[in-house]
């Protein structure tokens, strides 16, 4: 009964435990799933044997772990090892998880003190983010020790609280796993090893680096190329909070070097400048870095960075406290940046900026003492200097202002020289984009070829709106002028208030005042043309004065008022006037012009000035002898002035001149006599004790020869009869006294009726006068006819002078005129 018994139950025993086997990986999977399944795990796939040798071999196993797969093959495990032949990590995005926020806890592995030593011959690693999979082996000598072999070597050692150890990368791994083709990696070299630490929270990677950075740019156009190395060497330590999510980089044991190739300088743009540039430009710098540059979530912070030339060219650039977003750089960027420059021909250039997202201020300063070669201007000791205050620079018209300051010793531009130059220049646009900006500048002196210009002022102010819409710009300026010199005038107190507008084209009008004479000028100025015109207001002659002096320091206005109106364009080069003076009297030396009035118009074209024939009236001329009454016409006919047609009264009768060509070196200018009172024309004063009656007529070609004036083959004739007297005459008594023999013919002229006089009249340039009198007539005391000839030579200048000087009336109108004219 007993052997029954067990018969029955060895054969149950026997049936469950084929049945177990049969269905192994059902009830496997039944008894374990849920249990992996409360660790986020999934068992997917399991197929295992038991091996004659007790162990468990499995052929394939399928986990799944928060979108994570992982596919082990050809698994050999027992008491003392579990080899892995094949696995495969495929790695994707991990799932949104409610525990996101759920802080890391310090490591507290659970680590058996006796276990299977684990080996995997090839693990690959797959991901969308890889250049290609990875391959790599893991090997655990001892116990809790792994080395890891294949496209990364290192070695970890875990602890109950601590997974530590190192690793070694260079570039050829991060190639290798990255698409670098067409990027700035892929011409980079690099080694680290890294000690590692990881305590749950807190990764710490210290060790050595080292990278070289080769890049060649090519040149469009040139043949050269620019290769940039850049080498950094030294230790680097890094750590990073799961918790606060900071990432740590400690680099101020890194040195780092920055050297271009001399062909470098090729990438400087073809221009003027190019070769100055170059020059400046250092080829070999250093790189200084924090000694913490700290990442916070999606916030960088750097505390410093300092890039400093080599060599007697000195950039020195510093930037402190900066901050930024990685996700958007610029929007939230702050830092500090300080730049500055000497080199042997800068003496220096410095700039300081506070960046604060979209707003910069700062202020910057250059000094030269020469400008460079390729300046189209010399000049000496350059002095910039200003500030600035900008936001909305990025993706947006600028708000905000610009200022500069700019002071020069001395410059020397376009056959322009100058000293003392001072400028001032401010720019500031606010939101709703109405700019300004305001120009003010001072000059000690300019020249130009023969012009001097001293103590020049100028402002200029320019207001647009930059919206939508065509652009117009609002203009004023003012400019004050001390004096402009040259060898033919000089110009004094100079001063010009405009406006304008500027949009298409320049509208502008100018209200200057030029040695105290005003002028108002208007202009449109586009590129088809550029009419003007200039309004003279109706002003006294005198503000003329200190003009005219400079030509003649003799003549000067002393009453009269001018006025005048010019337009044309300055493009064809033409214009039409029309002037007018009114009421004008002026003195020149001792001769004194009164009530002179004319109103002429012309134009000018192609370089020809042209006058229309114009009437003017002269009330009286005083040179001696007083004409009175004159008129006359002039013109001018393709820039040569002409005189015509003058009529007047003197010696109570009148003269006619018929044309003079003013500044033609050869003419002849016909004088006419008619009805000239004698007693006049001859009688110097009255005590001269000579009286002359009786009307005369006359004919004086006057000769203009290369600035000489002469009378040639002139003619004077006696109109009707006359007399002449003599009575208490000095010069005639002492004649009469010293030639006796002569006393009865000279005795018939002391009282003698002219029938007839004649003489000739000639004029040389120094003044000397000659005449050759025939005289004609009859003494009645004597009952007897005579005929007279004589000649006579007296300077005519020393006459005119004379009876200027014994002219009462006029010296008291020279007077009373000269003081109006001052």
């Amino acid at each position: 009964m007993f052997k029954r018994v067990g018969l029955i139950v060895g054969a149950v025993l026997l049936s469950t435990l084929l049945l177990g086997y049969v269905f192994r990986l059902p009830l496997l999977q039944w008894a374990i799933a849920p249990e992996l399944k409360k660790a986020g795990i999934t068992l997917s796939c399991l197929d295992f044997s038991i091996t004659s040798e007790l162990n468990i071999h499995a052929d394939k196993v399928c986990v799944n772990y928060q979108n994570q797969q992982l596919q082990l093959t050809g698994i050999t495990a027992n008491t003392k090892r579990i080899d892995i032949k094949n696995a495969v990590l495929t790695v994707n995005s991990l799932p949104k998880s409610d525990n996101a926020n759920q802080l890391a806890k310090n490591l507290d592995l659970a680590l058996p003190l006796n276990r299977p030593l684990i080996s995997i011959k090839q693990l690959v690693v797959k991901s969308d983010e890889l250049n290609k999979p990875l391959k790599i082996s893991i090997l655990e000598p001892t116990l809790n020790q792994f080395n890891v072999t294949g496209d990364i070597n290192a070695s970890a050692t875990l602890a109950v609280n601590k997974v530590s150890g190192q690793f070694l990368i260079n570039d050829t791994f991060l190639k290798h796993v990255i698409n670098t083709k067409n990027t700035l990696i892929a011409d980079a070299n690099f080694n680290t090893q890294q000690a590692f630490s990881f305590d749950g929270i807190e990764l710490e990677l210290n060790g050595d680096i080292s990278s070289q950075f080769a890049h060649t740019y090519e040149f469009s156009h040139t043949n050269q190329q620019c290769q940039i190395n850049v080498l950094t060497t030294g230790k680097l330590a890094t750590r990073f909070n799961l918790n606060s999510q900071v990432l740590m980089f400690n680099t101020d044991l890194l040195n780092n070097k920055i050297n271009l190739t001399p062909s470098c300088t090729e990438l400087i743009p073809p221009s003027e400048y190019a070769g100055f540039v170059s020059k400046q430009v250092p080829l070999n710098w250093q790189l200084k870095l924090p000694q913490s540059i700290r990442l916070e979530g999606s916030e960088l912070s750097v505390p410093v960075i300092n890039l400093v030339s080599e060599g007697d060219k000195l950039f020195d650039i510093l930037i402190t406290d900066t901050t930024l977003n990685i996700t958007s750089p610029l929007e939230y960027l702050q830092t500090n940046l300080s730049a500055q420059i000497n080199t042997p021909d800068i003496n220096n250039i410095s700039v300081n900026a506070q960046l604060s997202g979209a707003v910069i201020k700062g202020d910057y300063a250059v000094m030269l003492e020469d400008l460079p070669e390729f300046a189209p201007a010399t000049a000496n000791g350059l002095s910039l200097s200003g500030h600035f205050n900008i936001s909305e620079f990025i993706d947006s018209k600028p708000i905000g202002l610009i200022n500069a300051k700019l002071t020069l010793n001395s410059v020397d531009a376009f056959d322009i020289s100058a000293v003392q130059y001072q400028g001032d220049l401010t720019a500031k646009m606010d939101k709703q984009l109405n700019a300004e900006v305001a120009l003010t500048q001072q000059l000690k002196s300019a020249e130009y070829k023969e012009f001097k210009v001293t103590d020049i002022s100028n402002t200029l102010t320019a207001n647009a709106n930059l919206g939508v819409g065509e652009l117009f710009a609002d203009l004023t300026a003012k400019t004050n002028i001390k004096a402009v010199n040259s060898p033919d005038i000089k110009l004094n107190n100079i001063k010009v208030e405009s406006t304008g507008l500027q949009s298409r084209a320049l509208k502008a009008t100018h209200h200057a005042f030029i040695n105290d004479v005003e002028l108002v000028v208007n202009h449109h100025m586009s590129s088809q043309a550029h009419p003007f015109e200039v309004i003279i207001p109706e002003q006294s002659t005198l503000l003329l004065n200190a003009l005219i002096r400079q030509f003649e320091p003799l003549a000067q206005l002393t009453e009269g008022e001018f006025n005048g109106y010019i337009s044309g364009d300055v493009n064809l080069q033409n214009a039409s006037f029309n002037m007018g003076i009114s009421h004008t009297s002026a003195l020149y030396s001792d001769y004194l012009a009164s009530d002179l009035s004319s109103r002429f118009s012309g134009e000018y074209n192609s370089g020809k000035l042209n006058v229309k024939p114009t009437t003017f009236n002269l009330n009286e001329f005083r040179a001696g002898a007083v004409v009175k009454a004159i008129e006359g016409q002039w013109q001018v006919n393709n820039n040569t002035a002409l005189i015509n047609d003058v009529k007047g009264s003197v010696f109570g009768g009148e003269f006619s001149l018929d044309t003079y060509t003013i500044g033609k070196p050869n003419q002849v200018a016909n004088v006419k006599f008619e009805n000239i009172d004698a007693s006049k024309l001859v009688t110097l004063d009255d005590k001269s004790g000579i009286v002359l009656t009786g009307r005369l007529a006359g004919s004086l070609p006057v000769h203009f020869d290369s600035g000489k004036i002469e009378i040639i083959d002139g003619s004077l004739f006696s109109q009707g009869t006359g007399n002449l007297k003599i009575t208490n005459n000095a010069a005639f008594d002492s004649v009469m006294q010293q030639q006796q023999e002569l006393q009865p013919v000279l005795g018939l002229l002391t009282n003698l009726d002219i029938q007839k006089l004649n003489s000739s009249v000639a004029l040389k340039n120094d003044g000397w006068l000659k005449l050759g009198v025939n005289l004609q007539g009859y003494n009645k005391q004597e009952q007897q006819q005579v005929n007279f000839n004589y000649s006579h030579e007296e300077n005519v200048f020393t006459l005119l002078r004379a009876l200027r000087l014994s002219d009462e009336i006029t010296q008291k109108v020279e007077q009373q005129y000269s003081q109006k004219g001052n």
